[in-house]
């Protein structure tokens, strides 16, 4: 505890050099293994203080703020969850996921996909960030955005989260550009990204009230075609592929 405390002391200094040392420390006390997280996530101001060095000037300190808050979502509980949206709402998260940097943008993905991993929360959050979540992630699947597939990835497995809302899924449903990215990547060479897109249409076509209509949708625009045929693809890939298709066959 009084080493947390004097790497809490070295963060709050001018010097850049420090802080970036003192950030990193702090960082490596978040490790989901390590004996400190708990310690250190229940001193009071941790929350504020990562918060407040993913607006710092410096990329280091920035990326050790984001890294910090991804590991602190990860797993973490709805109250946990909450509580960083008060210090970092998802407006901040998606400034940071337009960053042009792609270390700082993976770990802010990394962290909205966390903020995003409960169902129930994620219906009440799209309901009111909806709009500004896919207006930032929608145009990042577009080739014009030359985004690495590492990162295209990260954009996906967002997704995969949102889909897990009831609600959610008809706001995905509702942006053609999306499902049409969706079938491309269906399509891809990289089977990373196969099996992302994969999971994130079986997502969204999981039986609800309203499953029937989507399942209309997807065999119109191609997604149902094109998952038969992954049918025959390496078997990471059409495993998927096979849970997909069982939700058209539920109807």
């Amino acid at each position: 505890s009084s080493g947390i405390n004097a790497e809490y002391g070295l963060i709050r200094a001018q010097d850049c050099d420090l802080i970036r040392t003192a950030s990193m420390t702090l960082c490596n006390f978040l490790i989901d293994f390590s004996p400190s997280k708990d310690i250190l996530l229940e001193q009071e101001g941790t929350i504020e203080l990562f918060s407040q060095l993913v607006l710092h000037p410096d990329e280091e300190v920035k990326l050790n703020g984001l890294w910090a808050l991804m590991n602190i979502t990860y797993k973490a509980n709805a109250q946990l969850r909450s509580k960083i949206l008060t210090h970092f709402g998802i407006e901040q998260i998606l400034n940071a996921v337009e960053e042009s940097r792609p270390n700082l943008k993976i770990k802010a993905l990394g962290l909205l996909r966390n903020i995003l991993s409960d169902k129930e929360e994620v219906d009440r959050l799209m309901m009111v960030h909806g709009s500004s979540v896919l207006s930032t992630l929608v145009p990042l699947l577009s080739p014009v955005m030359e985004l690495s597939e590492e990162e295209q990835e990260q954009v996906l497995c967002v997704f995969i989260n949102i889909a897990g809302g009831e609600m959610s899924r008809d706001l995905l449903m509702a942006r053609e550009d999306l499902l049409m990215c969706l079938l491309e990547f269906l399509c891809h060479s990289n089977s990373q990204l196969q099996i992302a897109a994969t999971t994130c249409v079986g997502q969204m076509a999981v039986h609800d009230e309203r499953s029937e209509g989507r399942h209309a949708k997807f065999r119109r625009m191609g997604h149902f075609a094109q998952l038969q045929s992954l049918l025959s693809a390496r078997p990471e890939v059409s495993d998927r592929a096979k849970i997909a298709l069982q939700y058209f066959r539920i109807e």
